[in-house]
């Protein structure tokens, strides 16, 4: 076999990145994401304290705005603090989670914080809520006078006056024209479950079914099998993967007519942490009756 002319470079042919090639790079890189990009922000803070809005005890809370981040949370999760901006000291804020009723005006509470008595400047208070997509936060006022709304034109806050104990339900009245001055950080859920596992014995395959809390990319992985594409989620619900065994062990499958396979299947929720489970899957496989001469 002859070599290659002296001072001739071996080059080949360059070969351009696959689509699973970059699905990869980019499920790495949300993996080794830092630890601040897997929290998601619901609602927001004026640039400035703005001027005491609101004097007697009442709810607060914000159900719709023109722009920027949504009151309401859009995925289940924990939230783990909330924050205001405070133009003074001595007003104390109980930080709030509503639901909404069938009534437009109603809603309920469904979760609270402890009291917490104001500072000037930003303050933020640890928790520890659980929420589900479609929950609203909020809080009650209560004390000397505070900014809990700031100016925002074509937005409205919903206000009820007293405190609406965890459980109960009332009706709000619109005030026009600002935003509550309320943020809180939520860390979506990542806690996926094996909804069922359908196996086809005559082809010795199976189907996992899995439940995500959460809309993200959910993938596949394991030994001995075909590999299966990764998959987006829109919305909490059902996530399908056929499992097929392939090469030795496809062939051991056939041979013994039963075999465990260990899929990996991690679930990236929209702004969270991934979380990664193994199952052991048996699979089973009919045996093929030897056809006979006479067949």
């Amino acid at each position: 076999m002859k070599g290659l002319p002296a001072g001739r470079p071996n080059r080949r042919r360059a070969r351009w990145p696959t689509a699973a090639a970059f699905a990869l790079a980019a499920i790495v890189a949300l993996a080794s994401a830092p630890a601040a990009g897997a929290n998601v922000v619901v609602g927001q803070l004026p640039a400035t304290a703005p001027a005491p809005t609101c004097s007697t005890t009442a709810d607060y809370l914000q159900p719709s705005i023109t722009g920027g981040n949504l009151y309401n949370v859009r995925q289940a999760g924990t939230i783990t603090s909330w924050s205001t901006r405070s133009s003074g000291d001595d007003a104390t804020y109980v930080f709030k989670v509503f639901r909404r009723t069938s009534d437009p005006d109603v809603f309920q509470v469904i979760a609270r914080g402890s009291p917490h008595e104001l500072t000037p400047g930003v303050n933020t208070v640890r928790v520890n809520i659980a929420v589900r997509s479609g929950d609203i936060i909020g809080l009650n006022e209560s004390g000397d006078a505070n900014s809990c709304t700031f100016p925002v034109f074509g937005d409205g806050v919903l206000s009820r006056g007293g405190s609406l104990g965890v459980g109960t339900s009332g009706a709000f009245l619109p005030l026009s024209n600002v935003r509550l001055n309320l943020s809180a950080v939520l860390v979506p859920s990542n806690d996926f479950t094996v909804a069922s596992i359908k196996r086809d014995p005559k082809h010795g395959t199976a189907t996992l079914n899995l439940n995500v809390p959460n809309p993200g990319v959910v993938t596949f992985s394991g030994k001995a099998m075909k590999k299966r594409p990764s998959k987006n989620v829109a919305v909490a619900g059902s996530v399908h993967f056929a499992i097929s065994p392939v090469g030795q062990r496809k062939r051991k499958l056939e041979k013994r007519g039963k075999l465990t396979v260990l899929p990996t299947l991690t679930f990236f929720p929209a702004g969270g942490d991934p979380a990664s489970q193994t199952f052991p899957v048996k699979l089973k496989q009919r045996k093929r009756r030897p056809r006979l001469p006479s067949e």
